[in-house]
C-alpha cells in the first residue's frame, strides 16, 4: 500500500470534524459581521447646492428641507450649519471627501426652535489642498448627499 493513498476511518472522522468546526466558525463570523457592519439599503439622494451659504431647498422623504451655512466653509474656520425641517426627531451631518480619509466629521444637529436645527461645524484642512466636500445629512434615517466646495 502506497503512503497517502488511503486514509483510515479515524483520520477521515478527524478531518470531517475539523471541517465542520471551521465551517461553524465561518458562519458565526459572517453573522457577527452582518450585525456589526453598516448595511443601509437606501441609497442617499443627491442634492445640488452650489452655494451652501445661500438658502438651499430640497426634500427628504417628502419633507421640505432648507439648508444654509452661516459662513463660507473653510478648513479650521468654524461655521454654523442651519437646517429647517418640520417633524424631524434626529438629524446628523457628516462631511467627507471622496477617496480621502478626513477623519471622523459627524455632527448631531440640535433643535433651536420648532423646525429649526443647527450644529457648529469645524472642517479639517486637507494636506493635499483639496476642497471638494460631500455633506451627508441624515434626517430620521433618510439620507441626502450635498457636494460643495470650501
Amino acid at each position: 500500500m502506497k503512503f497517502g493513498t488511503r486514509l483510515s476511518r479515524m483520520d477521515r472522522r478527524y478531518l470531517l470534524g475539523y471541517a465542520a468546526l471551521i465551517g461553524l466558525i465561518l458562519v458565526l463570523i459572517a453573522i457577527e459581521l452582518y450585525h456589526v457592519l453598516p448595511h443601509n439599503e437606501d441609497t442617499p439622494q443627491s442634492v445640488s447646492c452650489p452655494d451652501p451659504t445661500r438658502l438651499c431647498r430640497f426634500e427628504i422623504d417628502g419633507k421640505p428641507v432648507e439648508l444654509r451655512f452661516s459662513a463660507s466653509p473653510s478648513g479650521l474656520h468654524p461655521f454654523t450649519l442651519q437646517l429647517q425641517v418640520a417633524d424631524a426627531h434626529e438629524i446628523y451631518a457628516s462631511f467627507i471627501m471622496r477617496s480621502m480619509d478626513m477623519g471622523f466629521n459627524r455632527y448631531r444637529l440640535l433643535p433651536e426652535s420648532a423646525g429649526n436645527w443647527q450644529a457648529h461645524v469645524l472642517l479639517p484642512v486637507c494636506v493635499t489642498g483639496r476642497r471638494d466636500w460631500v455633506l451627508t445629512l441624515t434626517i430620521d434615517g433618510k439620507q441626502a448627499e450635498i457636494p460643495f466646495r470650501s
